[in-house]
């Protein structure tokens, strides 16, 4: 394991805990007959993979793949549910929990448990040949990815919030932020490229030791936050992430009472 910032170690135990938690829940609300709902376990597993990715830690996030390709095996019938298995994916979550715990004093241990319960799930799912839609960014511009990373930007902020003098989280975030923007046909997705606008605006003081953030900028971060929630939700269930709601309201007013701050202070 790299050794990532500070900020963004505490930016990943707050999403992957979410995830992990996500995943216990489904597991524990799994038919004993057909298992769990393969599309939310995917999701919710390369979400989870993607998070381990961006804090260098490797072997967590190759756990995390596994779980993503028994998910997937299960979605496409080669792989039938079965006590041992719901017993190997209990354990795995197990893992994880534990694993998040283990994170700000990574050893050699939390590696070999790691892919030793990798291993375990790779003999009901193996690796296969790599595939490239599934790992790269332009597949991946779809609503499954803006959805998941909308979370994760979402989870940063709410921390960026929370520690308004914290500039390694506002680094972290802001990478999340800008590689969000890079990513081809955001724009056609309202309301992400505002927010993501906004967000990289009121935060880059911060980034640039321009600290702390004061109270129109939290309040800004957190009405962000709250319609990434909202649209992300939206685009998992395939409905309109730009229609009229409170959330996107009250983002619409900080940013221009923001916007009016702004003006007058550049006068």
């Amino acid at each position: 394991m790299t050794n990532p910032a500070p900020g963004f170690l505490d930016f990943f135990i707050l999403e992957a805990s979410e995830y992990v938690e996500q995943l216990d829940g489904l597991l524990a609300r799994a038919v004993p007959t057909t298992g769990p709902d393969t599309e939310v376990m995917i999701r919710h597993a390369r979400a989870l993979r993607g998070s381990a990715t961006m804090a260098k830690i490797t072997s967590f996030a190759d756990l995390a793949n596994a779980l993503e390709r028994v998910g997937r095996a299960l979605r496409q019938g080669t792989l039938p549910w079965s006590a041992a298995l719901s017993g190997a994916l209990v354990a795995a979550i197990d893992d994880l929990k534990i694993l998040i715990r283990s994170v700000r004093s990574w050893t050699v241990s939390d590696d070999q448990r790691a892919s030793a319960r990798a291993a375990e799930l790779g003999r009901y799912a193996p690796v296969s040949a790599p595939n490239a839609a599934a790992t790269t960014p332009a597949s991946a511009s779809g609503g499954g990815f803006f959805a998941a990373e909308s979370s994760n930007i979402a989870a940063g902020l709410e921390l960026l919030a929370t520690r308004p003098n914290d500039k390694d989280a506002a680094a972290n975030v802001l990478r999340r932020v800008r590689a969000l923007r890079g990513v081809a046909g955001i724009k056609d997705v309202s309301p992400l490229s505002e927010v993501m606008a906004g967000a990289e605006l009121v935060a880059k003081p911060l980034e640039l030791g321009q600290g702390p953030l004061d109270a129109d900028r939290i309040a800004f971060l957190r009405t962000a936050a709250a319609l990434l929630r909202r649209a992300a939700t939206a685009l998992r269930e395939g409905s309109p992430a730009d229609a009229p709601s409170p959330e996107r309201d009250a983002f619409v007013d900080a940013l221009a009472r923001f916007e009016s701050r702004d003006n007058e202070t550049g006068r």
